[in-house]
């Protein structure tokens, strides 16, 4: 957390609802999110109100967004995304099309 604080935010909250926080950052109330141990079913919707928004969804790694991956960082801009990517530490879940 304390390495994203240099993005100059004005603020880290922790919603408690993946759905709410993506929508929050779909509106422009928000501006990025990132999760581990998301499900694909989680993200698909989400992603696509985000992108169609102008907001952009990646992997944690920097990547485009691996639905199966059970992680995600989404952000208002591409900037934002690839500077909290570069941040955080990628926590390997078990992904979704895995037995």
């Amino acid at each position: 957390i304390e390495r994203l604080l240099k993005a100059q935010a004005h603020g880290v909250r922790v919603i408690g609802s993946s759905t709410l926080a993506l929508c929050l950052l779909a509106s422009g109330a928000a501006d990025a999110y990132y999760q581990f141990g998301l499900h694909c079913w989680d993200l698909a919707a989400a992603t696509v109100i985000i992108r169609e928004a102008g907001g952009t969804v990646i992997d944690t790694s920097g990547g485009p967004l691996d639905l199966m991956s059970c992680r995600v960082i989404a952000a208002g801009t591409r900037e934002m995304a690839m500077f909290i990517a570069q941040e955080i530490q990628t926590i390997h879940y078990r992904r979704d099309d895995e037995n």
